[in-house]
């Protein structure tokens, strides 16, 4: 018997080229489909919620901003809102959050203030960075505990005008003062004179006077000053100063 040769023919395959049209033009449809649906009335800006402000005007942020009303929630650019923010020196961080259908949330975190400094005609807040928190005059700053910082005087209006900060020397030296008194619980009625960095003193409870001097060595002068609290300890009313200027020969000076 002679055997029939068999033969499997070939399967047909789809060429390639078919393949990567059908996907893209699938891919087409579903980009189209979602574009077509984001871009409906629905998802147009409404509404800007602000979130963390406490010193800060949540009215005034959301003008400062500028974000576009009307515009479509996911294709609206925001740049030019970051950008408004980013010049109010009383925020530290901020971030944008798109809420559907119709809602910009914009979360914020404020500087908190560490001190006030006082000019001729005007007072400047600052926090322990030593940024300038109140230098919009189109803003408001509602601190519900300005009465209790420290107030700083002494210092060169150059040095506070037209500054986003101060000087980094300066900074430390009030940082160091107040933290300080801040860790034996004295942290209000504070009065620190700079001297214009030169003769620097602060006044504790509007009675104990301590003199520093220059700005070498601030550090080790106030743990000296720490180190001296127990001697006049309930009799700051009879001590006229207490003199660290030469760290080395601290002075307590009776009245």
């Amino acid at each position: 018997m002679a055997k029939k040769a068999s033969r499997r023919q070939p399967k047909i395959k789809q060429p390639r080229r078919k393949k990567l049209w059908l996907f893209l033009f699938i891919g087409i449809l579903l980009v189209g489909g979602i574009y077509c649906v984001l871009s409906l009335p629905i998802w147009e800006i409404k509404q800007v919620v602000v979130n963390g402000a406490k010193m800060l005007s949540a009215d005034e942020i959301r003008a400062m901003a500028g974000v576009p009303l009307s515009d479509n929630l996911f294709f609206s650019d925001l740049r030019h809102a970051r950008d408004n923010l980013k010049k109010i020196t009383a925020i530290k961080s901020f971030r944008f959050y798109r809420l559907p259908p119709s809602t910009i949330l914009i979360s914020l975190k404020e500087r908190r203030p560490m001190a006030t400094i006082v000019l001729e005609q005007k007072s400047v807040l600052i926090d322990d960075e030593g940024v300038i928190l109140n230098r919009s005059e189109n803003l408001s700053l509602n601190v519900p505990n300005l009465v209790e910082l420290p107030v700083i005087s002494g210092v060169d209006k150059k040095a506070v005008i037209g500054s986003e900060r101060l000087d980094q020397e300066m900074v430390e030296v009030v940082s160091n003062i107040i933290l300080k008194l801040a860790e034996f619980g004295q942290s209000s009625r504070i009065q620190i004179e700079l001297g214009k960095m030169k003769d620097v003193s602060f006044l504790v409870d509007d009675l104990l006077r301590v003199k520093l001097g220059d700005t070498s060595r601030i550090k080790l002068k106030m743990e000296i000053f720490e180190s001296l609290l127990p001697v006049v300890a309930g009799r700051w009313v009879n001590v006229d100063y207490v003199d660290i200027r030469y760290p080395d020969n601290p002075v307590i000076k009776y009245k």
